[in-house]
């Protein structure tokens, strides 16, 4: 028995009794809708109709062996959680993230398997709420990115750089990528469809042999086009939309913004002060040395840094970071405090400022 040509009569009776289309390919008007549909032929598809999955990647780490160790112990492993859709996997493991700001968000989802360079992924809304300004990358192009404190259960480690926003990307199988007439880093747009449809342009395609297609973006492009794991995207050609530059309006044209602190607060990390012993010697601290390094107060260049192991959150070589807390106050009441990459401002030493009326400036 001819097992494909009895499929394809089958397949040629069920769609001429419904009125469509007949194996040959020809449209048949169905009698009952009065509308033309037409489906194509076995083993063909529609490049016209280019539908992929989509995926929304939450904000998380990947790290390399000597960050690993520090925050987990020498020679630690990472348990995996999940596996992901394309190659790699979501641990067990979690890291606090701590900004500029001193503001911190918990459970950092660690991603394996380990990578040369530790990486940060965040989206904007969680770059405000650290105080981080962090560039648009590819994934693995972290030369001159944004800086954040790691804090993990054994340790502490201040990434110089590595802090970015991914861009929008499309992983893609090379038969895929073959068929759709893609080459590897090629930039295609991707239309959403549903009520908060849109198109993002500028997506970076990303070919090789393990993967499997799929869209990228983080969670808020996904939250924008209200979009989730799984949903159906289209790559699209919208070559027809003239690029345009970003631009801004004249100073007197711009909306007032509404302030909102409702993030900076919530998320901070309640340990945090507990474990700044930790941040620099990798060693956990008790409360009585926390105060203690804070009470040893040395003057430089015109601020005044903690003495001690809690003096300096970094590497050994690292430039460090000042720390100002309640007790340095009564050196900022003339000139007030100026927060940028180099200086944090410890939660009680922020609302204490507040409450004495200290000018507080955050340069992000």
């Amino acid at each position: 028995m001819d097992t494909e040509q009895l499929i394809r009569d089958v397949v040629k009776n069920v769609l001429e009794k419904l009125g469509l289309q007949d194996i040959s390919g020809r449209t048949v008007n169905n009698p009952g809708s009065g509308i033309q549909n037409t489906l194509q032929d076995a083993g063909t598809a529609d490049k016209a109709g280019r539908k992929i999955v989509c995926g929304v990647s939450v904000r998380h780490i990947h790290l390399c062996r000597e960050d690993l160790d520090i925050l987990f112990g020498k020679d630690y492993s990472l348990n995996v959680f999940r596996e992901l859709y394309n190659p790699g996997f979501a641990s067990k493991e979690t890291l606090t993230l701590v900004g500029p700001k001193l503001t911190a968000i918990q459970n950092v989802r660690i991603l394996g398997p380990l990578r040369p360079k530790t990486q940060v992924e965040l989206a904007k809304t969680d770059c405000i709420v650290l105080g981080i300004d962090a560039p648009v990358r590819p994934s693995g192009e972290i030369s001159g990115s944004s800086t954040c404190v790691l804090v993990g259960p054994k340790g502490a480690v201040y990434l110089n750089e590595g802090v970015i926003r991914a861009n929008r990307h499309l992983h893609m199988g090379t038969d895929d990528a073959e068929f759709y007439g893609i080459k590897d880093n090629q930039v295609v747009d991707i239309r959403v469809p549903g009520p908060k449809g849109l198109t993002f342009n500028n997506v970076q395609v990303r070919v090789a042999p393990d993967f499997k297609t799929e869209f990228h973006v983080d969670t808020d492009d996904g939250n924008a086009a209200d979009i989730t794991n799984g949903s159906i995207v289209e790559i699209v050609d919208a070559s027809c939309i003239s690029p345009i530059e970003m631009q801004m309006a004249s100073p007197g044209m711009i909306p007032p913004s509404i302030p909102d602190g409702s993030f900076i607060g919530e998320i901070s990390d309640p340990n945090l002060l507990k474990n700044i012993c930790s941040v620099a010697t990798g060693a956990p601290c008790t409360r009585e040395q926390v105060q203690k390094a804070m009470g040893k107060v040395i003057a430089g260049s015109g601020k005044e840094k903690i003495a001690g192991s809690a003096s300096v959150i970094g590497r050994p070589g690292s430039d460090g970071k000042t720390l100002i807390t309640v007790a340095d106050l009564d050196s900022y009441l003339a000139s007030g405090i100026t927060v940028n990459k180099d200086v944090i401002l410890s939660p009680l030493a922020k609302d204490e400022a507040v409450k004495r009326g200290i000018q507080i400036n955050f340069e992000v």
